[in-house]
Formats: C-alpha cells, structure tokens, sequence
C-alpha cells in the first residue's frame, strides 16, 4: 500500500477517489486516477462504496491520511459523497475546470488525463 503524499511526510494512507461519469471528462478522471495509483501517489478506492457505507470499506476511509477526490465536473459527485458521509477531500480536482470538456470534438484521453495527474501532485506539493 501507498502511504503518505510521497514528498516526506508521514501522514498515513491515501485513498484516491473518482468520478466515472459516462462523459469524456467524467472517464479522463477516472483515467487520472488509474494513472496516479500506477505512480505511487496513492491507492484508488470506490466512491461508491463510500456511498454504499460498507462498514469495513469506511474503516479505511476514515484511517486515511489524505483523501484525492477527481471529479469530471462542476457537479462535483466524488467530493459530495465524501462530504454525505462526514468526509473531506484533502486534494480535489476537477476535470473541467482544467479546459477539459465535457464532450470534446477531439478527445485527447491521455492528454487530459495526464493534465489532471499533473494537477494532483503540484496540489499534493502544496498540501504537505
């Protein structure tokens, strides 16, 4: 398991979080968050078994250190379950408020996947 922001902080576990709307942006994210993991970032996790408050799945919600929510949009899903369930998201990104739309004419997965994991490590910088 990850643990920690990986900039030398000990702050336990963290737990990434996505949106996996039918949009483009809603898959970019869910894309970003396969990809964070793959880094060493942090472990992806299910929001919708946050939803579902499966008691052994909040136990390791709650024993996070940090908790990465990516969203697709403005609707901001991820985050709004985490907070439903007495959570924060301690890094939260969202897809279109980083020029990723929605419905693009050309979609660029990787490109805008890599946008959002770049966004995540700059804010996982800061948080530490």
């Amino acid at each position: 398991m990850t643990t920690g922001c990986g900039c030398g902080c000990d702050g336990g576990e963290t737990l990434i979080f996505t949106c996996a709307g039918a949009a483009h942006s809603g898959q970019a994210a869910n894309r970003a968050g396969v990809q964070a993991m793959q880094q060493g970032i942090g472990n992806l996790f299910c929001i919708a078994a946050v939803a579902a408050d499966i008691a052994d799945k909040m136990t390791r919600v709650r024993k996070a250190g940090k908790r990465i929510a990516i969203d697709g949009c403005s609707d901001h899903c991820c985050r709004k379950v985490l907070e439903k369930a007495g959570l924060t998201a301690d890094v939260h990104v969202v897809a279109t408020d980083l020029g990723i739309e929605k419905k693009p004419a050309q979609p660029d997965m990787a490109g805008d996947a890599n946008k959002i994991v770049d966004k995540i490590k700059a804010l996982m910088g800061a948080a530490c």
